[in-house]
């Protein structure tokens, strides 16, 4: 069960030790362009806490078994990433989680979903164009972490969730799941994208990577095999209960209600929040790979949350469309609007289980 789970990483108490729960597990499902990282910055540094970041994003754009598939040219190769296999980089969270609990912390993992979403599930609504070949599925079982070393023989496989990981780790976790209206985070990320890097936004990847499918087969999920309750009670719990599902907006607009909604929640101390923050020097800022500069630009200059002014409703496709013809021209406007169209049936259904 989420947030209940036993000594051993992998569900087993060790030899002769006596069966004891350790501390919540939670996964901050997040998306590109959804505010998600003022979330970690505000927990970054909390004392009940231990963040876990991206441990899958080189795998997922430039290793062995890359998941990126043909979506960017990325500026350049990312050192080390020949032997960043999915299995590797999972052998190191759980090592990672094992030493926070040890440490007694909660273990903050922030992962988009997409970097180690089933390719054969993605592949199920938006298939490789003709002539390319289906990306393959990396294996990955759940691991035995003994005395910092780490066994995968006769790990645990099954997997129903729409991870590539298994259902025995995904199981123990307790998601928070951010998302934003498509219309802000959808031509986001493809400024961003263009801004660090070539994009290649007629690849079906493109909006492999936009959509919140994923993101409601995640909650579904949740509700369906770890959380039952969690759709009856919507109405009593005002979306306060697990997994829960995060607007970046209300982040930004509503901050104070949002983590304080979220510390009750998880048991934190609210005074372990950071609400203000130097901001980074733009020499310091030029010093980070193009991607980080471009993806990070407006936390790092920040010295707070800074209000979006998004509102509920207030954002007409239509309206921003013409912005984006003006912008980029009218081929990438369409298929910017092709993608926001295309997820907001899943935007939607998320946000009425919103906190």
């Amino acid at each position: 069960m989420a947030g209940n789970v036993e000594s051993e990483v992998n569900g087993s108490p060790a030899n002769g030790e006596e069966k004891k729960t350790t501390p919540l597990r939670i996964w901050h499902c997040s998306h590109a362009r959804t505010a998600s990282n003022v979330l970690s910055k505000q927990f970054r540094d909390h004392p009940q806490l231990a963040q876990i970041a991206y441990t899958f994003m080189t795998a997922f754009i430039d290793g062995p078994e890359a998941l990126a598939g043909e979506m960017t040219n990325n500026e350049a190769p990312i050192e080390g990433a020949e032997d960043a296999t999915y299995q590797k980089g999972f052998n190191e969270m759980m090592k990672s989680i094992a030493k926070a609990e040890k440490d007694n912390k909660t273990v903050f993992i922030k992962e988009h979903l997409f970097f180690m979403l089933d390719p054969n599930l993605a592949a199920t609504r938006y298939p490789p164009p003709p002539g390319e070949s289906q990306i393959s599925c990396p294996k990955v079982v759940d691991p035995t972490i003994t005395n910092g070393t780490t066994t995968t023989t006769n790990g645990q496989t099954e997997r129903t969730n729409p991870s590539i990981l298994p259902d025995s780790f995904i199981r123990t976790l307790s998601p928070i799941i951010q998302i934003r209206h498509p219309a802000i985070s959808i031509p986001s990320f493809y400024r961003a994208r263009l801004d660090a890097g070539s994009l290649k936004i007629h690849h079906p990847t493109f909006l492999t990577n936009c959509t919140y499918a994923w993101s409601r087969a995640a909650f579904d999920w949740y509700c369906e095999h770890v959380f039952p309750d969690r759709k009856t009670q919507h109405q009593q719990t005002k979306g306060q209960a697990w997994p829960i599902v995060l607007d970046g907006d209300d982040l930004l607009n509503s901050n104070d209600r949002v983590i304080a909604a979220i510390c009750a929640l998880a048991n934190f101390k609210q005074d372990g929040v950071t609400t203000a923050w130097q901001p980074v020097s733009a020499e310091a800022r030029t010093k980070l790979p193009p991607s980080q500069q471009r993806f990070l630009s407006t936390l790092q200059a920040s010295s707070g949350v800074i209000k979006s002014g998004v509102r509920e409703g207030s954002v007409d496709v239509e309206r921003e469309t013409e912005k984006w013809r003006e912008e980029f021209g009218e081929e990438v406007a369409e298929r910017l609007k092709v993608a926001v169209e295309g997820t907001m049936e899943d935007y939607e259904y998320l946000m009425r289980w919103r906190i």
